[in-house]
Formats: C-alpha cells, structure tokens, sequence
C-alpha cells in the first residue's frame, strides 16, 4: 500500500477503535452482511500471537480460529476501522477483545507509508480477538469447508496467494477432516465465494498442507 493510499484510508473513517481480524473478518462480504462492517480492511502481521483451530462455538457446534498469545509467533490478519459494536460483540461472543500496541504490528508497505501508519495507530486502540476457551475440532465440533474458504477469500481478495499462503502456513492444529458443506453452509456467515475461488483454495491447502 502506498502512502497516497494509506491517507484515504485513514480519511473514511474516524472511529478510535480498530480490530485485527484474522478469521471470517478477513472476508468484506462476510462482514459486512453480517456484521455491518463497511470499511475495507489493510493487511499487516500481527507479533505476539499465533492463530489455531481451537475456538469452539457451543451454540454454533463447529470450531473457529482462534488467537493466543505467543513471544515470537505471528499471524497475518486484516486491521479493521469499526465502533465495538452489539453486532459485533455477537459475532465475537466465544473470543475476548485483548488490546494490541501498534509495536506489534508489522507491513510490506514502503518506509514512509509504514511510518505514517504507526503514526496514525498512536492515538488509536488495536484489539484482536483472543480465544476465551481453548478446544481442538473433534467430529461433534468440526470446522466447516464454508468457514475456511471465507477466511481465504478474504486472503485471497486483499492480498492474492501470498496472504492466502500465509494464513495456512501460519494457522496451527488444522483439523484430520473438515465438514463438506459447500452446497448447503454449517457455517452461519458465509462469505459469497466464487467457482473460481473454490479451485484456487482447493489448489492452495492441497500444497500447503501436504507439500
């Protein structure tokens, strides 16, 4: 992201909160049909956690991604301008909002936009979803196929196949098997996926995770 880009970015909103999503918030479609999140979200690295499967969803039966605090770990994820909303509380219900110094935050952007970036952060407050109950995905709480390819829709829509790679690699416990459920979604906030994205997400696990 250039630095031009980076001050429109900042001009669209005024919120003093922003979250770093890192799961299905990844996906613009999913959130904001769902959760009535407008604004466009910048990729950055996130030091200091690392992302699992170990988010389970009591009322939702299935498993999610979670984030927990780790020196030296990372993830990926997409620094989002919102009020903390009731919708959004009610997404989030199984995680708790833990705040982020702008230290933690990392790009690939140029010097002076990454620069004007952790300028901008400093009167601002960062939070990132951390899990409240750590569960791996067993059968009777699976993580569903339409879950994943939200995440990397998102990926793959705001910064292609790198970004994509990235959250597989970076994502611990993936699960033995995933719930197929593409032609009728488990998954209650589904990002709208195209064919095209299908192959590509199939392409992509099928290298990451069995290269």
């Amino acid at each position: 992201m250039t630095l031009t880009q980076l001050k429109n970015w900042f001009a669209s909103f005024d919120y003093p909160h922003l979250v770093l999503g890192y799961g299905s918030l990844m996906n613009a479609d999913s959130r904001q049909r769902f959760s009535n999140i407008e604004h466009q979200g910048v990729m950055v690295t996130v030091e200091g956690f690392y992302r699992a499967w170990v988010t389970r969803s009591w009322q939702e039966q299935q498993t999610y991604v979670g984030a927990l605090p780790e020196t030296g770990a990372t993830l990926n994820a997409q620094l989002i301008p919102t009020p903390l909303s009731p919708a959004l509380a009610e997404r989030e219900k199984d995680y708790t909002f833990t705040q982020v110094s702008a230290d933690a935050i990392s790009t690939d952007f140029t010097r002076d936009a990454h620069d004007y970036l952790l300028q901008r952060l400093s009167d601002k407050q960062l939070w990132i979803c951390q899990t409240l109950d750590v569960h791996p995905a067993e059968p009777d709480f699976p993580v569903s196929q339409t879950y994943i390819d939200t995440c990397l829709a998102g990926c793959l829509s705001h910064g292609g196949k790198p970004q994509a790679q990235a959250f597989v690699r970076l994502t611990r416990q993936w699960p033995a098997h995933v719930k197929q459920d593409r032609l009728q979604p488990f998954y209650p906030r589904p990002g709208r996926v195209s064919t095209d994205e299908h192959n590509q997400i199939d392409t992509l696990l099928q290298e990451v995770l069995h290269d």
